[in-house]
């Protein structure tokens, strides 16, 4: 499996229309913690408006790649307003999961630029358009390819600076999540992945940290969880799971569930089916003051 496909394939990447429609005035998202953003500028031209950055103009069609750490708003200046369709997307069920993505600032591609992109994104607005029975299904999924590709694009750019993705193309750092992903079950030390990685035991951990701003046991242990979720989904016994993620017990296993999701195995599991994701607020103001937000 190639990298970029190992990393869609363990963080389960789940992508949602989120609005789409004319933007007279300003647009502000008022999102949760870990979501990246897609945003395709269909006609028109706006503001990209950052509390402490350089405002950034559009004024072609164009598609906005935003991650998660980014917070702006989208300004439309000219009369007649701009139409957006917009999706948000998230790494694991409900950001719970440690998968940043890496990209520190939004990439903005005019759609003259994505020859790959430019049939998929036309698919994309003649969906929106049709009123046709599974639209929204099919909104999601080309999004995701949409997100897909452009990941592709921003890997080969060399934009993605740090977390999972750059961890799993780094000579050292790949070998050792990739084992850590594949066989959870082993009894990981940071001396063992350090051997992996051909690294001193300092110097891995070090690195490790610097690039996914965690320990290297943290992380076994966050992708040990990951794990023992989509088993629990899956109705797998609590013996099986244990085993499964390395644990010489249940009760080893469920206080570590506890102590590292808030809630013991079973507890989480009855709950799950009643926990939706973090709600997104779309406000739209027609008259903000040029002076808010840059």
């Amino acid at each position: 499996m190639d990298v970029l496909s190992e990393f869609f394939e363990r963080t389960s990447l789940q992508g949602r229309l989120l609005f789409a429609g004319p933007v007279d005035g300003t647009l502000l998202l008022d999102k949760p913690p870990g979501m990246a953003f897609i945003h395709v500028i269909e006609r028109g031209a706006l503001d990209m408006v950052h509390s402490d950055k350089p405002r950034i103009a559009i004024s072609q069609p164009s598609v906005l790649f935003c991650p998660s750490c980014c917070c702006y708003k989208l300004r439309a200046h000219e009369p007649g307003g701009v139409n957006l369709i917009c999706a948000s997307f998230q790494f694991g069920r409900y950001g719970q999961q440690p998968f940043e993505l890496g990209l520190e600032e939004t990439l903005v591609f005019p759609l003259s630029a994505l020859e790959q992109l430019g049939p998929v994104i036309g698919s994309l607005v003649n969906e929106f358009r049709t009123p046709a029975p599974g639209r929204s299904k099919a909104l999601n999924l080309l999004f995701e390819y949409v997100f897909v590709l452009l990941v592709r694009r921003a890997v080969n750019e060399g934009r993605i600076t740090s977390g999972l993705l750059y961890a799993l193309q780094d000579s050292q750092l790949g070998p050792a999540l990739i084992c850590i992903h594949q066989e959870p079950h082993l009894p990981w030390s940071v001396e063992r992945l350090a051997e992996l990685a051909n690294m001193s035991r300092t110097k891995f951990a070090a690195l490790f940290n610097e690039v996914m701003d965690m320990t290297p046991m943290a992380y076994v242990t966050a992708w040990r969880m990951k794990v023992a979720q989509d088993l629990l989904r899956e109705g797998k016994p609590i013996k099986v799971i244990a085993d499964a993620v390395g644990y010489g017990s249940q009760a080893s296993f469920s206080r570590s569930f506890a102590q590292q999701v808030g809630q013991p195995p079973g507890e989480w599991l009855r709950g799950e089916g009643q926990i939706m994701p973090a709600k997104l607020q779309v406000q739209i103001y027609r008259d903000e003051p040029q002076a808010q937000g840059g």
